[in-house]
Formats: structure tokens, C-alpha cells, sequence
């Protein structure tokens, strides 16, 4: 009978360890994770989850509140390994409890995608897609001042924000019924963009769905945060739209008004500066 040394075992002993530990923390109820949090230094009153189920990796939370938004059955899966690459990698879903029809919560709001989060910041979306009020949308923004409504559709994918810009970006968003109410409502109808990347600049054409605003332009957006606009917008019969758009420049001489614009990000309060 060959003898064989002990500490050739080691390595299968190690493994078998891992696996255990892998097991447990794949296993450990969400719940009472969460109550662990919730009693450390690292809590936040930001957020709040309610009817937990489910592991740590792969769970639910009947109902949610994040920064004062309500949401209902939400659902995540982190994928661990994912870690090894220096990312925490999950898919998420939620949804939107019914509220204002005219911020477009009443019509089903929800949101979903798979995304990585990475060490240096950076943040990933091989896949987005939402249907969210627009006055919650510039909430986030911080630009609830122009109290928009509507609904905006995304459907995304290969997205990338590396901390300070956007460095990719695919697929289209839609806002739907949009408006906006200063002194009074004014009815935009449906605008889109649609956006694609080339040549290390993200770029993204406006159109519109022949509602009271005729819209067309392009958007650019280079890897160090500098933006471009070039377009152009008309009031289709729509007495007040005209007006309002009047203070943006004179019509030409086709009645549309010729607008370019160009920038930061950082001016624009939508990074930090280095």
C-alpha cells in the first residue's frame, strides 16, 4: 500500500473549506443581514426595506424606501464571483406602487437591468430598462424646478460611467407625454433620443413624435466629460409652446429656432471636477 504524506491533503482540506464558506454566505438569510446593518456605523436613513426574504445574494424586499421614493417587489441576485474581477455584479427589478397618474406612476412604473459596480467607481449596465415618472427622473436630477410630467421609457444596454463621464451607451429613451409647468402646463408630446457609440464619443439624435414640439438635434459627449449641441425646434400649433421658446432665440426664416450649445458636465453639476 503506497503511503501518502498528509499534507497532500491540504489543498482538497482548503478547497472543502472555501466551498463551506462560499455555501454559507450564499445562504445567509437577507433579513438578518440587514438587521446587522441597520445596527452598524454604516447605516443609512436613506434607506429602508420592509418584508425581507431570501439570502443575501439572491432576494426580496416586499416594499422599499430609497431617498423618499417608494418601491414595491424588489427583487436582486448578486452574482459573487463577479468579486474576483473586482466588481460586485447583480441583476435587480422593482416596481413602482401605484400614485399620480399625471406623474405617470398610476401607468406602472418599474425598473430592471444587470448591472456591475466597480471598485474605482465606475458603474456598469449590460442591460437597462425602466418606465419611471419624469417628475421623479429630475428629482434625482435636481431639476424637479421645471415640475415635468410624463413618463420616461429607457431601454439600454453596453452602458458605462467610469466616475466622471460617460464613456458608452446604446438604445433609446423616450420621454412620453412630456410637459413642463412653469407658469402654466405646456404640452411637449412624445421626445426621444436615440444613442450609439463611435469612435470614443457617445452620441445621441433627438427626435420627436410629431406632437406640439418639433425637435430634432444632436447630442456629443466626449471620454472628458465635454458635451455638444446642435439643433433645432419649432411650436407646432401651439400658441403658448411658441412663446416660450421665443426666449431661447428668433426664429429663422424656415420659423425655427437654431440652438448650439456646449460644455461640461462638471458645469452642468452632473460630475465632480478632478
Amino acid at each position: 500500500m503506497k503511503f501518502i504524506p498528509r499534507f497532500q491533503y491540504f489543498p482538497l482540506l482548503a478547497f472543502g473549506l472555501l466551498a463551506y464558506l462560499v455555501a454559507l454566505m450564499l445562504s445567509f438569510p437577507a433579513e438578518r443581514a440587514y438587521s446587522h446593518w441597520q445596527a452598524s456605523e454604516n447605516a443609512s436613513s436613506d434607506i429602508a426595506l420592509s418584508g425581507i426574504s431570501g439570502s443575501v445574494w439572491s432576494g426580496k424586499a416586499a416594499m422599499a424606501m430609497i431617498q423618499g421614493q417608494p418601491l414595491e417587489k424588489v427583487e436582486w441576485s448578486l452574482r459573487p464571483w463577479s468579486l474576483l474581477l473586482g466588481q460586485v455584479g447583480l441583476s435587480w427589478r422593482f416596481q413602482l406602487p401605484p400614485g399620480n397618474e399625471k406623474e405617470g406612476q398610476g401607468q406602472g412604473g418599474y425598473g430592471q437591468g444587470s448591472t456591475a459596480l466597480g471598485l474605482d467607481g465606475s458603474v456598469a449596465f449590460s442591460t437597462l430598462e425602466a418606465r419611471l415618472p419624469a417628475g421623479m427622473i429630475a428629482r434625482i436630477a435636481r431639476v424637479d424646478a421645471l415640475r415635468p410630467t410624463g413618463s420616461v421609457s429607457l431601454n439600454l444596454h453596453d452602458v458605462l460611467w467610469d466616475g466622471q463621464s460617460l464613456r458608452s451607451a446604446e438604445g433609446r429613451i423616450v420621454w412620453n407625454s412630456a410637459g413642463i409647468s412653469l407658469l402654466k402646463p405646456i404640452s411637449l408630446g412624445d421626445q426621444a433620443i436615440t444613442l450609439e457609440t463611435g469612435d470614443d464619443v457617445v452620441k445621441g439624435v433627438l427626435s420627436d413624435g410629431g406632437g406640439p414640439l418639433s425637435l430634432d438635434g444632436l447630442l456629443t459627449l466626449n471620454l472628458e466629460g465635454q458635451y455638444e449641441f446642435s439643433g433645432s425646434l419649432a411650436a407646432r400649433n401651439a400658441p403658448d409652446l411658441d412663446s416660450a421658446l421665443r426666449s431661447l432665440g428668433r426664429p429663422g426664416t424656415d420659423g425655427r429656432i437654431t440652438l448650439k450649445r456646449s460644455g461640461s458636465l462638471v458645469s452642468l453639476g452632473l460630475a465632480e471636477g478632478g
